[in-house]
């Protein structure tokens, strides 16, 4: 596992704009199957939509810079309707193929689990169905299927299925489980 002065799991912010962009849309070109936006829309979009995302508390979006460089992203929203604020989303987690078996996604996970704690009840997920690592790493972080999305995405003609992934939290201040 990567540790030490050489890797640093922060929060991301404005100012990190233009390295967010370039690692995500990395992962949209390289991954195509594991993200449910394209390369294509993403590569569009202005720099004043990725500044949006990383400046949109308390949806967060952390990274991983192993020897000062960005490898590494893992993000969480939260709901916005009013009835759903409870419940937050992990999205968009990717690891550069250089920083990957060294353990940064799972720390880039875990810190996107640890911030969501403080801000909802369930935190959901998802993961391809194929995708034996990420799903293996998911759940040995405590999450667990609830569901299946069936043709999820359609990926150059071919459809795949997703895993829908599902973590609960105990609300503030109570030494129990979460309320169902």
């Amino acid at each position: 596992m990567a540790s030490g002065p050489d890797l640093i799991i922060r929060q991301l912010g404005v100012a990190d704009a233009e390295t967010y962009r370039a690692v995500r849309l990395q992962g949209l070109r390289d991954v195509p199957t594991a993200f449910t936006q394209s390369f294509e829309e993403e590569s569009a979009w202005p720099i004043e939509r990725f500044e949006k995302r990383l400046g949109s508390p308390p949806s967060a979006i952390f990274g991983a810079e192993l020897s000062g460089k960005l490898i590494g992203i893992a993000s969480f929203a939260v709901q916005s309707a009013l009835k759903q604020r409870h419940r937050g989303e992990m999205w968009g987690v990717y690891v550069d193929p250089a920083g990957r078996g060294l353990g940064i996604g799972k720390q880039l996970v875990q810190r996107v689990i640890d911030h969501a704690a403080a801000h909802v009840l369930v935190l959901e997920a998802g993961v391809r169905v194929g995708n034996d690592t990420a799903a293996a790493l998911y759940e040995s972080l405590g999450f667990r299927v609830s569901g299946l999305h069936p043709k999820a995405l359609c990926v150059d003609g071919l459809f795949y299925d997703e895993h829908l992934l599902v973590m609960e939290f105990p609300p503030a201040g109570s030494a129990g489980t979460a309320a169902a």
